[in-house]
């Protein structure tokens, strides 16, 4: 499958280039377009819209994944997968994948999400999205969430139909201790929790783990307590009941699986 590899971490995030590898690894022809510095909290901005506004890009190249072109944009991630879906960088890919976000992407706090925005960016040109993220550093583990999103992007390929977009979180810890993997609606709050200081001249925010109130099997719970959480988003037309992705995934992955909650 002809596949974008993009994020909202600029383009030389570790995230991004672990789930490019994994890609590449099973065989899928790929192109990176992403941001040249972090976007991160965007949401699905274009940036400018100025007429005859001018948006740079550079070419870029890596030694690890020596056959895919890359660009890196002084734009955020939704405006690369708008110039790739239109055509702007050579044959449109048949799916979108953002991430690998450090930093879970659950709950109503989606809607700033720019790695979501980027897979959901997809669908409006009748294209397949894919959003992966897991947690924050020190205890983040692309490894793990690489592994699960190269087994998504099987199930995109065999089952999926156009526009559809999955939203996928994964838990960090090893692959083998993962407890299984669970549809699940929004969580009313996002495992990531914003305050914010206002000062005399300046408001400061400040980040927090949320782990009260997630609900119960929400995005948010699911990942707190060991579990990959997988959520369809946006319009979605399936030949395949969206529920298969959770079966599709365990049936795929050395993992144990929890008893059912």
């Amino acid at each position: 499958m002809r596949i974008l590899v993009t994020n909202d971490d600029g383009i030389d995030a570790p995230g991004l280039h672990a789930l490019a590898q994994a890609l590449a690894a099973d065989g899928h022809e790929l192109m990176i377009a992403a941001p040249d510095v972090e976007y991160s909290g965007s949401g699905s901005s274009l940036g400018t819209l100025e007429h005859g506004a001018e948006i740079s890009y550079t070419q870029r190249s890596f030694a690890a994944l020596p056959n895919v072109p890359a660009i890196s944009l002084e734009a955020p991630p939704a405006f690369a997968v708008f110039c790739a879906c239109a055509g702007i960088f050579g044959p449109p890919p048949e799916l979108v994948v953002s991430g690998i976000n450090p930093g879970h992407n659950t709950g109503k706090m989606i809607m700033y999400s720019s790695t979501v925005a980027s897979a959901l960016s997809a669908a409006g040109f009748n294209v397949r999205g894919l959003a992966v993220s897991c947690g924050f550093p020190p205890d983040h583990r692309f490894d793990t969430a690489a592994t699960i999103a190269a087994e998504a992007v099987r199930w995109m390929v065999d089952r999926s139909a156009p526009r559809t977009v999955l939203n996928i979180n994964v838990p960090d810890v090893d692959l083998s201790e993962v407890k299984g993997v669970r549809m699940a609606p929004l969580a009313s709050r996002g495992l990531l929790g914003l305050s914010f200081d206002k000062g005399p001249e300046s408001i400061r925010l400040l980040r927090y783990a949320n782990t009260e109130r997630l609900g119960t099997a929400t995005d948010s719970a699911l990942v707190r307590d060991g579990y990959v959480a997988v959520s369809a988003l946006g319009t979605i037309d399936v030949r395949e009941p969206i529920p298969d992705v959770a079966d599709y995934l365990e049936a795929g992955l050395p993992i144990v699986s929890a008893v059912e909650i």
